[in-house]
């Protein structure tokens, strides 16, 4: 399964740098190294975990284990994608996009799911920062690369705590804001 190396890292602290033998042989191409993981700090509401993606539901939102009601919705932490079609409300500039790159990266894939202060959201969805292994064996924190491609928004919080790492993703969205991508580049945007 992937991510073994992996989740066996995410312990305590913001950044940690695992001992030598934990890490996979340099000359070992079929073994992924990680260098630096970053993690939530102690105080998170659960375990990190891995699951499987099931299905997809818009850019920010997706299923795992089944989709809809025998699977778990996942609301990835800190992020704001645009919305896509529901019902009779029309999709917002941009939201196909986004959804479809969120597609594009995880279903069907193992996604490691890490925690911070509170677990659940809105609309009873598990609130988590979501890592994926690239094909290089990268973990990429998906959350992040949505901003950082102009896929989604920073999402503003008006209640609770807000998350340990919105000043990263704040800086991922003022990069793709600046460079025009994405939502940014072909969306009117309310500044």
């Amino acid at each position: 399964m992937r991510f073994t190396v992996l989740s066996g890292l995410l312990v305590t602290g913001c950044w940690y740098t695992p001992p030598e033998d934990l890490l996979c042989d340099p000359e070992d191409t079929d073994c992924p190294l990680v260098d630096d993981v970053p993690v939530v700090p102690r105080g998170a509401c659960a375990p990190d975990r891995v699951e499987s993606v099931a299905c997809v539901i818009d850019g920010d939102t997706f299923d795992v284990g089944a989709c809809g009601d025998n699977g778990e919705r996942i609301r990835m932490l800190g992020i704001d994608a645009p919305e896509v079609a529901h019902g009779e409300d029309p999709a917002e500039c941009w939201g196909y996009e986004a959804s479809t790159e969120l597609e594009r990266l995880l279903t069907g894939e193992d996604v490691l799911l890490t925690f911070d202060r509170e677990c659940e959201g809105l609309y009873n969805r598990t609130l988590a920062y979501v890592w994926f292994e690239d094909a290089e064996g990268e973990a990429l924190l998906v959350n992040r690369w949505m901003l950082e491609q102009g896929h989604a928004r920073l999402f503003e919080e008006d209640f609770g705590e807000p998350i340990r790492l919105k000043e990263d993703f704040r800086a991922a969205q003022d990069a793709a804001h600046a460079r025009g991508l994405g939502l940014w580049g072909a969306c009117p945007i309310e500044e």
